[in-house]
């Protein structure tokens, strides 16, 4: 914020404590500039008349407007207003009866001269800040802010506060209470570049400005502060209703390390921390002073550096584990319908099959290459098992008799297959080659029925359509034999 530019805005001070009304003089320097009689109050001396506590400190001023007469409060300021310079201005306003308050009208006008009448009715004036509410108080004896800014033309060094527009049109008089009037420059500065000790020192940016709309930083932040965590530029740009502000600021960083976060390592593996470059002095926590410290076990690890009064201190944390260890086993060749349970020897991690089958051991029946990984903080390790029906072979088997007698044994005749192959249909013919069963539909299995009868025991064909699936390669397959149906 800039320097205030109102004395005794609060009206906290006084010559005489006043004890009666129509001591506006008293506290000094506020003045009358007409012959009404504005009214100052202090805690000094309690009165019925201080009908509402001041809204900060003990004391506060009194305008009375009626038909006819017009109530004023004026001051000269601390110094006189630059031109092309823009100002925020505030008070706080309270009445006992809010619906008798004309808005739009109470305001403060600023001049080279003091503005003075003869009279008690209204200064003719234009007041630079004027209340531009619809309805600004809210109730009954609550303090509201009537606020503005205002561009200067340079030499104002009075300030007029009261009624600039009308008075009441008939007699119905009100008092207005006011406090904490203040001016100030609107003016933005961020402060001079600025170094810091370490990475770990933040610094608060105060971009906060008199009568602000919008704040915005170079990240985009919208808050009239920002929280410096990193050495950089930062600038912000600053809108208000008189102009647009902007100021930038360089922070930097005297010690600006980092031993880096707590890290884990796997047995046998070492670390080597670093200080800055050119540092003027190095100490580890052991006492040494080298600018490194080779890490070979667990334990915390810390440096601390000095300079121009400034002292920086980090700390990392070093674990040691064992490596995971994973062994799936020596590949595999499969023969026909034979399937195989890889049972992975791991330990020291977390295991997971890179397929993500859900258990760890697993019976496979079909050609492949089968991956798995144990994984810890250390590292991760992987290994793989091949499964080949390539060797000796991966057919279709079928029985060459079945009995369908209903007696609990050998009563269906189904083909089985390794892994590898895939059943697309099955066909039953009878001794004239005419077809009397067909299916592809799984299971792939006939139970000697047909047209809804058992058939005649002798000999039938069947024919078998498959595919044939072995590492990249498909392969579509169909094979036909023979079959005796006995009872």
């Amino acid at each position: 914020m800039g320097q205030e530019l109102i004395p005794n805005g609060s009206f906290e001070k006084y010559q005489n404590c006043p004890r009666q009304d129509n001591l506006l003089e008293e506290a000094v320097p506020w003045y009358n500039p007409n012959l009404a009689t504005p009214d100052f109050y202090n805690q000094c001396f309690p009165t019925n008349q201080i009908e509402v506590p001041p809204r900060t400190g003990v004391g506060l001023a009194r305008l009375f407007l009626d038909q006819g007469w017009a109530e004023y409060l004026a001051t000269p300021l601390t110094k006189p207003l630059e031109a092309a310079k823009c100002y925020y201005f505030e008070m706080y306003v309270s009445s006992r009866n809010p619906n008798q308050y004309i808005a739009g009208t109470i305001g403060a006008h600023f001049s080279n001269q003091p503005l003075t009448s003869t009279a008690k009715s209204l200064l003719f004036a234009k007041p630079q800040v004027l209340d531009a509410q619809a309805s600004t108080v809210s109730g009954s004896f609550k303090w509201d802010k009537i606020s503005g800014t205002f561009e200067a033309k340079g030499g104002e060094r009075f300030v007029t506060i009261g009624s600039f527009n009308k008075l009441p049109a008939m007699l119905a008089f009100y008092y207005v209470f006011i406090d904490d009037v203040s001016l100030v420059p609107i003016e933005l500065n961020l402060g001079n570049d600025t170094t810091l000790c370490g990475r770990k020192s933040t610094y608060l940016l105060n971009a906060k400005t008199p009568g602000a709309t919008d704040y915005r930083w170079n990240d985009g932040n919208t808050s009239p502060t920002y929280l410096v965590t990193k050495p950089g530029k930062y600038w912000v740009t600053v809108t208000t209703p008189c102009k647009i502000l902007s100021d930038t600021i360089v922070v930097d960083y005297a010690l600006n390390f980092t031993l880096g976060r707590d890290t884990t390592l796997c047995n046998a593996q070492s670390l080597t921390l670093r200080g800055p470059a050119n540092a003027p002095n190095y100490r580890w926590q052991d006492g040494s002073g080298q600018p490194s410290f080779q890490v070979a076990q667990n334990g915390t690890y810390s440096l601390r550096i000095s300079q121009a009064g400034c002292v920086v201190t980090d700390t990392i944390r070093v674990s040691f584990i064992k490596p995971p260890q994973l062994d799936l086993g020596p590949n595999r060749e499969l023969c026909g319908a034979e399937v195989y349970t890889i049972k992975p020897m791991f330990a020291e991690g977390t295991f997971a099959w890179q397929d993500a089958f859900p258990q760890t051991e697993r019976t496979v029946g079909r050609s492949g290459t089968y991956l798995a990984t144990v994984t810890n903080a250390c590292t991760t390790i992987r290994d793989s098992i091949d499964i080949d029906y390539g060797e000796c072979g991966c057919v279709v088997y079928t029985p060459d008799l079945f009995t369908p007698n209903a007696d609990g044994l050998n009563d269906l005749f189904q083909p089985i297959a390794c892994g590898d192959i895939t059943l697309k249909s099955l066909s039953i013919f009878n001794r004239w080659g005419e077809l009397i069963f067909h299916t592809q539909t799984a299971p792939f299995q006939w139970d000697g029925f047909v047209n809804g009868s058992v058939c005649m025991g002798g000999v039938y064909a069947w024919q078998i359509d498959y595919e044939l699936q072995q590492r990249e390669k498909i392969s579509q397959k169909q094979k036909q034999g023979r079959l005796i149906v006995a009872y």
